[in-house]
């Protein structure tokens, strides 16, 4: 009897037991129901919410422009004088009495005039720079090893180092020193200018070493005993002492050869 008593307690119980679990799955129910209300009317109010398309921008199309030349018939419309279109009249101005009526001067080039009036340059203003040219020229054998009866540009002594100098100004030297020295115009020791013709006594009373002045004291010459084209001073001892005279050639004009 008192085992079917307990049983039946615990049947009445089990209902107390399950009502909590019930209650909290309506309450949970009742949130649902609640924010699904809520997203109904916020889609309600504003219904691009969901889905908006992007707006792309159109591009403008420029609209082509036709241009037409005017039409011959268009006569220009007679506004009168005043407005905005036309502000004035234009007359032309009375021509006076005894007027002379001639053309507009034709346009003239313009001349400088302060180059016609100068001076042309005689044959005699060339020369000094005729000199720097044969020094420029005597200058590019500096270095060159000296040989003995050589003539070419790889190897010189002094009577061929002159001879190739001057022929690339129209004189044609002879081979040798003291044939060199029969052409040409005496010139003092204390007049000298670039480019004249010194000339030596070495082993002989004639000439026999010839060097080309190239200025402030100094000579361009073959160095037999450097074995090299160099420079030298006009007072230096050994050269002073042996000096015999100088020669000025006529350069452009004088051609040795058929002498």
């Amino acid at each position: 009897m008192r085992r079917y008593l307990f049983f039946l307690l615990i049947l009445a119980a089990l209902p107390l037991f399950a009502q909590p679990s019930k209650k909290e799955t309506s309450l949970f129910l009742e949130y649902e129901r609640e924010a699904a209300k809520q997203n109904n009317i916020i889609e309600e109010a504003n219904p691009f919410i969901k889905f908006i398309r992007p707006i792309s921008p159109k591009l403008h199309q420029p609209t082509p422009v036709i241009i037409t030349s005017p039409s011959p018939d268009v006569v220009e419309k007679n506004i009168p004088v005043g407005h905005d279109e036309r502000p004035y009249l234009m007359v032309n101005a009375p021509i006076k009495e005894n007027a002379v009526i001639s053309c507009p001067d034709p346009i003239v080039p313009s001349v400088d005039v302060s180059a016609m009036n100068k001076p042309k340059k005689s044959l005699f203003a060339n020369f000094s720079s005729t000199k720097e040219r044969v020094l420029s020229k005597a200058k590019a054998f500096i270095g060159t090893p000296y040989g003995f009866g050589s003539q070419e540009s790889v190897q010189t002594d002094c009577s061929g180092f002159t001879q190739q100098v001057y022929k690339d100004f129209g004189i044609n030297l002879p081979r040798s020193a003291a044939q060199q020295a029969r052409f040409g115009t005496n010139v003092d020791i204390k007049d000298l200018q670039v480019g004249d013709l010194m000339f030596y006594k070495t082993y002989k009373s004639e000439p026999s070493h010839v060097a080309i002045y190239a200025g402030d004291g100094r000579i361009i010459h073959a160095s037999y005993r450097n074995k090299r084209v160099q420079y030298d001073a006009i007072d230096k001892g050994y050269y002073k002492q042996r000096f015999l005279y100088a020669k000025r050639l006529n350069i452009g004009n004088l051609d040795t050869s058929n002498e």
